[in-house]
C-alpha cells in the first residue's frame, strides 16, 4: 500500500493532467486504480482540509492556482499574500513554532542551524510534480502541506526527506517554502542507464517516479568510459545530498552492472534496482539437505491414488490430489496433500529465517528466485513422481450432486504421487471420451471423478457465494536459450483443468482458515476489502461508454457478478475486468480475518503454497506446533511478519511486472524491426485531458497516445462521456474505442510505450 505521501503525489498529478478542470471524487478513485479506500478517504479530507485541494463547482476536485508572490514586510514581520500570520505564530498572540518544527534558529536533534534569527525549520517528505513544484507533508498528523514553488526544491526527488524553510505562509492555500536540505533520500542507491546530453554524463532511472535524467558528478562520467562503462549500459549510482545552495541534483557511480538490451541485464538490473535476493550459498543447500524431519504422528496414505497438475515448465510441485469412495453412497473424500515444509524448516532458525526475509517466489521471465533452497524447493518438499514424500493433508468430504462440504479433518500424512500430470495433459483427458493410454491404472477415473466435484462445487460457489469471475488473461513472457532471449507473449487463460485444481486448493484453504478460528490459534488470513459503492458506479459509467450501452447497476454484489458473466470472452471483456482489477483494493495478509470481497468468502487464509509463500508457511509452523502439543506464536509477533509480507509482495509483483514491461517492449521493437509500418490494435482503456491510455491485448501491454499524436484541435476532454472531442470537427476518442496504432517512442529503460493512431 502506498503512503499517504505516495498516494497524496498521485492525486497531484491527476488533477494536473486535466489541466485545472477538475475531477469528480469517483472518477479520481477510478484513476487511481488499486489502493485502500480508508486511506483514500484519509487523504482527500487532509488535502480539503489543508488547502492542497479545493472542492468546486458539481463537487469536482481540483487544485489551486499556484501562490503569488511570497510575502511582503509588515511592520517588521513577515505576512503571507493575504496577511496571514507567519509560520509559528498565531494572530495576536506571542511567537511559537508550528508542531513538528524546530525551534527558531535550531535544526531537529539540536543542532544549531545557521539562520536567521525568525527562521523556521520544518522537516518532512516532499512529492514533486511533473510541473515542478511540489508540496512537503509535514511530520505530525495535523500539520499542513507545504507548498515548495517550481526551482525551490533544490536537490530533493518525490519520497526524499528533507528540512523545510518557511518563507511565507497563507491561510488559504498553507504555507510557502523552500527546501533547506535533504536530510534522507527515499532511494539512496537506484539502477539507470549511464548516458550523455548537451549537459554531460548521467544516468536515465529505471524506476519511473524519478527524474528521467541525473547528471553524474564532475569527472565520474570520463571515468567511467575510462573504465569501459558504455553509453547505455546498467549501472547503480548512489544519489547525494548536498546543502542549501545546491540546486542540482547529482549521483556519484557506484558500478556497472551489466550491458543493456538483454534478457541478461535486465534481469540483473531490475534484481539490484528491487533488491532481490540472491542464490543460495551452497551452506544454505547443505543444511537444507541435512535437516532432519521433526516429529510429529504421520498417516500413511501411498496406496492412495495421488496426482499432481502443474504448469508444463514446473519444477516444484507443492500440491497433490486424490479421491477415495466414503461408505456413504454420493459422498467422496478428497485429499487436498500439500508439501509439509514446515517439518524441514524449524521456527526462527536458519532457514526459516532465510525464507522470512524472502517472503515470496519471485517468478521473474527468464528466472526464479526461490524462497526456499534449491535442495529443498526443487527436492525434499517437492511432491515428485513415485517418490515418498511428507504431506500435510486436507481431507474433504463432498457431496458429489450438490457440491456441498459435509466436513473436513487435517492430518501430517506420507504420500507418493502415482503420476506427475501437466494442464495441458488434463484438458486431453477431460476433452476426449477415449480412453488415454499414456495414464498409468486408475489416474483417468481418478481426474474424471475430481472434475465432476470439482464442477459441482464451483456451481454452489457460484450460486451461494457469488465470486467474481474475472477472466483476465495472463500475457507471459517467454525466454529461452543461453544467453536467455525473448521468442514469445504465451497468453495464459483459465480451463477447466485450471478450475479444477483452484476448486479444491479453494476448499482446503478454506477449510484451514476456519479450523485456526474455532481453535483460537493465531493465524494468516488473506482480505481482499470491498471496493465502495462510488467506485463501483464510476467503473459502470465507464464501461456503459465502452459498451455503448445504458450504466449498467453494480453497486450491489449479484449486479456485479452478473455483468462480468455476460462479459463473455474477446479483447473488450478482457480489458473490461482488467480495469475492473485496476480499482479493487489489494489483497492483503491480516492476523484478523476480514472477508474476502473478490472470492465471495467471510473467512480465507493461503495454506497450500508452502514452497513459495512464507505466509502458507506461517500457517502451517502454526498448525505443526499445535499438532506437536507446542504453543504457536503469538499474534503479536504474527502481526510484524505480516507486515513485511504484504511489503515483500508488493516489492516482488513491481519487480515482475517492470521487467515484463520492458521485456515486452523490447519484443514489440523487434517484431517491427524492417517493418515499421506494421499498426497495433490496441483499446482505449482510459481517456484524460493529456490523451488516451491504451491497451494492447496481444502483449498485456499498457501505451499512451499523448493528445498531440491525435491530429489538430483543439481537443476536449469530456469527462462525463469519458471522452477527447474535436472542437472543429465531429472527431472523438472514448474509452472501448479500437485502434489502429503505429510505435511513436519506445522507452526499454523505463518500460514505456507512446503511440500514434496510424495515419497521425
Amino acid at each position: 500500500m502506498p503512503t499517504d505521501a505516495k498516494m497524496r503525489q498521485e492525486i497531484i498529478r491527476l488533477l494536473r493532467a486535466d489541466n485545472g478542470g477538475g475531477l469528480r471524487k469517483t472518477t479520481l478513485r477510478q484513476q487511481l486504480g488499486q489502493m485502500d479506500e480508508t486511506q483514500f478517504r484519509k487523504v482527500t479530507k487532509a488535502m480539503l482540509a489543508d488547502g492542497t485541494m479545493l472542492a468546486g463547482r458539481g463537487g469536482r476536485l481540483a487544485l489551486p492556482k499556484e501562490p503569488g508572490p511570497p510575502a511582503v514586510k509588515r511592520g517588521g514581520q513577515t505576512a503571507g499574500a493575504q496577511g496571514a500570520a507567519p509560520s509559528g505564530q498565531k494572530r495576536g498572540g506571542k511567537s511559537s513554532p508550528p508542531p513538528g518544527a524546530a525551534p527558531s534558529g535550531q535544526k531537529r536533534g539540536g543542532s544549531p542551524a545557521s539562520a536567521s534569527k525568525d527562521e523556521v525549520l520544518v522537516a518532512g517528505v516532499i512529492q514533486m510534480t511533473t510541473k515542478g513544484f511540489g508540496f512537503v507533508n509535514q511530520d505530525g498528523d495535523d500539520n499542513k502541506d507545504i507548498f515548495i514553488p517550481a526551482g525551490r526544491n533544490q536537490s530533493a526527488f518525490s519520497g526524499d526527506r528533507v528540512m523545510v524553510r518557511i518563507t511565507a505562509n497563507d491561510d488559504a492555500r498553507g504555507p510557502v517554502g523552500e527546501v533547506a536540505k535533504v536530510l534522507e533520500r527515499g532511494h539512496e542507491e537506484i539502477v539507470g542507464c549511464f548516458g550523455v546530453t548537451d549537459d554531460g554524463y548521467g544516468v536515465r532511472p529505471l524506476r519511473r517516479e524519478l527524474p528521467a535524467f541525473i547528471p553524474l558528478i564532475a569527472g565520474d562520467g570520463d571515468a567511467a568510459l575510462a573504465n569501459g562503462v558504455q553509453p547505455g549500459d546498467w549501472v547503480l549510482v548512489e544519489l547525494l545530498h548536498h546543502d542549501s545552495d545546491s540546486s542540482k541534483a547529482q549521483a556519484k557511480l557506484l558500478r556497472r552492472l551489466q550491458k543493456s538490451g538483454t534478457v541478461s541485464g535486465d534481469l540483473v538490473a531490475i534484481m539490484s534496482e528491487y533488491d532481490l535476493p540472491k542464490p543460495y550459498t551452497a551452506a544454505y543447500e547443505n543444511a537444507a539437505l541435512a535437516q532432519e524431519p521433526l516429529p510429529v504422528a504421520r498417516e500413511d496414505c501411498t496406496k492412495l491414488a495421488t496426482v499432481t497438475v502443474d504448469p508444463l515448465d514446473a519444477r516444484d510441485f507443492d500440491d497433490a490430489l486424490s479421491l477415495t469412495p466414503t461408505a456413504e453412497p454420493g459422498v467422496v473424500t478428497v485429499g487436498v496433500h500439500i508439501a509439509d515444509v514446515a517439518c524441514l524448516i524449524p521456527m526462527d532458525e536458519k532457514l526459516d529465517l532465510a525464507a522470512r526475509s524472502r517472503g515470496f517466489t519471485a517468478y521473474l521471465p527468464g528466472k526464479t528466485l526461490p524462497m526456499l533452497p534449491s535442495s529443498l524447493a526443487t527436492d525434499r518438499c517437492s511432491l515428485r513422481e513415485n517418490e515418498d514424500r511428507l504431506a500435510h493433508t486436507v481431507f474433504i468430504d463432498i457431496e458429489t450432486t450438490t457440491g456441498v462440504v459435509r466436513s473436513y479433518r487435517r492430518a501430517h500424512t506420507l504420500i507418493r504421487v502415482r503420476q506427475r500430470l501437466a494442464y495441458e495433459e488434463v484438458e486431453r483427458v477431460l476433452e476426449s471420451k477415449k480412453h488415454d493410454v499414456s495414464l498409468k491404472p486408475g489416474v483417468e477415473k481418478l481426474l474424471r471423478e475430481l472434475s465432476a466435484c470439482a464442477e459441482k462445487m464451483r456451481q454452489k460457489r457460484q450460486e451461494e457465494e457469488l465470486f467474481l469471475p474475472l477472466a483476465v488473461p495472463e500475457m507471459r513472457v517467454i525466454c529461452a536459450g543461453k544467453p536467455p532471449r525473448v521468442v514469445g507473449i504465451q497468453k495464459s487463460e483459465g480451463s477447466p483443468s485450471h478450475e479444477m485444481i483452484e476448486e479444491f486448493m479453494l476448499a482446503a484453504n478454506v477449510c484451514v482458515a476456519h479450523e485456526m478460528l474455532k481453535r483460537k490459534i493465531p493465524g494468516v488470513y488473506r482480505n481482499h476489502a470491498a471496493p465502495e459503492p462510488e467506485i463501483l458506479e464510476g467503473f459502470a459509467a465507464q464501461a456503459g461508454v465502452m459498451l455503448h450501452r445504458k450504466a449498467p447497476k453494480l453497486r450491489k454484489r449479484p449486479g456485479l457478478v452478473k455483468f462480468l458473466r455476460d462479459l463473455g470472452a474477446g479483447a473488450s471483456a478482457s480489458m473490461l475486468s482488467f480495469s475492473l482489477l485496476r480499482i479493487l483494493p489489494r489483497a492483503e495478509y491480516g492476523v484478523e480475518s476480514q472477508g474476502h470481497f473478490g472470492l465471495g468468502k467471510d473467512l480465507y487464509c493461503h495454506f497450500t503454497s508452502p514452497i513459495r509463500r512464507y505466509t502458507d508457511l506461517l500457517v502451517h509452523q502454526q498448525l505443526l506446533a499445535l499438532d506437536q502439543g507446542r504453543s504457536p506464536r503469538p499474534g503479536t509477533m504474527l502481526t510484524d511478519y505480516v507486515a513485511r509480507c504484504n511489503a515483500l509482495e508488493a516489492n516482488v509483483d513491481q519487480a515482475c511486472y517492470a521487467l515484463a514491461d520492458r521485456l515486452k517492449v523490447r519484443y514489440l521493437l523487434d517484431q517491427q524491426e524492417g517493418n515499421a509500418a506494421l499498426p497495433i490494435t490496441g483499446l482505449v482503456s482510459r481517456v484524460t485531458a493529456a490523451g488516451l491510455n491504451i491497451y494492447l491485448p496481444d502483449l498485456g501491454l499498457m501505451g499512451f497516445v499523448p493528445v498531440r499524436s491525435l491530429g489538430a484541435g483543439p481537443w476536449q476532454f469530456v469527462a462525463e462521456r469519458y471522452a477527447l472531442e474535436n472542437r472543429r470537427s465531429s472527431k472523438r476518442y472514448r474509452c472501448g474505442d479500437e485502434l489502429s496504432l503505429r510505435i511513436k517512442d519506445a522507452d526499454v529503460v523505463r518500460g514505456e510505450l507512446e503511440l500514434a493512431p496510424v495515419g497521425h
